[in-house]
């Protein structure tokens, strides 16, 4: 009995450990993934390596990109159906049920949470500059991001993406006739990079500015 009891102790330990790595933390880190060529025609031409994310949802994977405008690089997404390998290099495939725009906040952009159609939660953006780690941190847990440099400019860009449960964030509040606001930031995932020194260097919420319709 005594080494039937000796024997169940490390399986325990290595349960124990197994739910602690996965109770609300998603393995992330560097990747080089194998670039997936796209074309998007001659009016947003893309720039450097794309990224396919491995986030494949019910069939669909999400690709990343970056293509220049006015001297800017933009965050865009594809697709890549996981049994064709055909892909869409204009649309997220229908991966994407609903969506939230970040508002700028330098030196982030395209700050973005995508709810897919599985129920989970796909954020994703780009930071100027090298890092080391990316985490998501909401509702008291944190979610590591996968990234890579994006290869199309010689000042170092990092993109990130990674995907979890929980809530989506919430809607802006109509505050006047045709403007709305985003609730305090607190209530909105945010995103923190780390030096290749391991410091924490700048983090930002994923959360949308205000909107205002226009008359006409």
């Amino acid at each position: 009995m005594r080494c039937r009891l000796l024997l169940l102790i490390p399986l325990l330990l290595a349960a124990s450990a197994c739910a602690e790595q996965t109770s609300g933390t998603t393995p992330g880190g560097p990747v080089t993934p194998t670039p997936v060529p796209l074309d998007v025609g001659p009016s947003a031409k893309v720039t450097g390596n794309t990224m396919p994310t491995g986030i494949v949802v019910q069939g669909k994977e999400l690709i990343l990109y970056l293509w220049v405008a006015t001297g800017a690089p933009v965050l865009a997404t594809a697709s890549r159906d996981s049994a064709s390998g055909t892909v869409d290099p204009k649309s997220d495939g229908g991966i994407c049920t609903g969506t939230t725009l970040s508002e700028d906040q330098n030196p982030f952009f395209g700050l973005t949470q995508c709810v897919a159609g599985d129920g989970s939660l796909i954020e994703f953006g780009a930071y100027k500059g090298e890092v080391s780690r990316v985490i998501d941190e909401m509702d008291g847990k944190t979610t590591d991001a996968t990234f890579t440099r994006w290869t199309g400019s010689e000042q170092p860009v990092t993109i990130f993406w990674l995907q979890r449960r929980g809530n989506p964030n919430p809607s802006n509040v109509v505050n006047a006739p045709g403007k709305t606001s985003p609730l305090p930031a607190a209530q909105y995932p945010r995103i923190t990079v780390y030096s290749t020194k391991g410091k924490a260097v700048a983090s930002a919420h994923i959360r949308p500015g205000q909107t205002e319709q226009k008359g006409g």
